[in-house]
């Protein structure tokens, strides 16, 4: 039996699915998006006298449920990653602290008026107005604490 050439009117169907640049996530990674593409991709390009076993299929869907779900385990132990670096910094509110001024390379101290999360690190600013990676802390005060009369 012959099977003659499969062409659209308009000339032969191409399908790349990466073509369009998305699916494509960060580190030239396949997102899911791409891999359903290229599941589909498969099943209409398989061989009709040699189909996709159910093993092989099946085995991709689980493939494809298992990225889904890694996917949203990251993105859930990111945002507890950074709901837990603001909680341990909140203790720093109010006090005062010395530490390292990375761009003067100074040693400043000041109140913790704010805390906040930049690039993933935690930063403090002070009152008056320097920022201070809480890593680069030297010592933590009471505000008020350390007038030294002995009264």
């Amino acid at each position: 039996m012959s099977v003659g050439s499969v062409s659209d009117s308009n000339g032969p169907v191409t399908t790349n699915p990466l073509s369009s640049g998305s699916g494509v996530g960060p580190g030239g990674r396949l997102d899911k998006q791409a891999f359903l593409m290229l599941l589909v991709a498969q099943l209409k390009n398989q061989d009709p006298m040699n189909p996709m076993q159910d093993r092989e299929f099946i085995a991709q869907l689980a493939q494809l449920n298992t990225l889904e779900q890694l996917q949203q385990l990251n993105e859930t132990v990111a945002a507890m990653a950074q709901h837990a670096a603001l909680g341990q910094v909140a203790g720093y509110l109010g006090r005062v602290v010395s530490g390292l001024d990375r761009t003067s390379g100074d040693l400043v101290t000041g109140t913790v008026v704010r805390a906040t999360i930049l690039d993933g690190a935690a930063v403090l600013e002070l009152s008056g107005g320097q920022r201070i990676d809480v890593r680069d802390v030297v010592s933590i005060g009471l505000a008020g604490a350390g007038s030294g009369s002995g009264e």
